[in-house]
């Protein structure tokens, strides 16, 4: 785990960073990962601290987290299509260069989680940055969240 302003740098870092996970808990590293920016390593972080979410995958621009995977070849994809029957998860854009993150997809098989996704992942971010919601919906859902967090913007 990284703290502060520190970034990790290199493929061994990012290993060591994935081996300090809670038991049950798995981190997919894509190969195009060079680094792990210190929000992303935040919001990584709060997504696996909830007891449902198990898979992460970290692409360079893309999060997704979930409580179960789909395997697409060699690719174990954490699944997060709304409306899935099981699956507790999102699917985030991340783009640290324009402060933003973008929630892409987020599905909550279970009543609570959807609000415990939106809140590691608006914990994780600084007051300058802004979360996207492209798409709604959600019927309500993110009415509700717009409310509770005034750095959410729905387009």
């Amino acid at each position: 785990m990284i703290t502060g302003e520190d970034v990790l740098l290199n493929n061994k870092a990012v290993e060591a960073w994935k081996t300090s996970l809670p038991k049950g808990k798995h981190v997919f590293v894509s190969a195009g990962v060079k680094n792990i920016h210190p929000i992303l390593d935040r919001i990584v972080n709060r997504l696996i601290e909830i007891d449902r979410i198990q898979y992460v995958r970290i692409s360079p621009s893309d999060i997704q987290a979930s409580s179960d995977i789909a395997v697409n070849g060699r690719a174990k994809i954490p699944i997060s299509r709304p409306s899935h029957p099981t699956a507790i998860g999102v699917h985030l854009i991340f783009e640290p260069a324009d402060k933003t993150v973008q929630f892409y997809e987020i599905n909550s098989a279970e009543k609570g989680y959807g609000e415990k996704i939106v809140n590691a992942v608006m914990t994780s971010i600084p007051d300058d940055w802004k979360a996207l919601v492209i798409l709604d919906y959600s019927d309500g859902f993110w009415d509700i969240m717009l409310q509770r967090y005034d750095k959410i913007i729905i387009l």
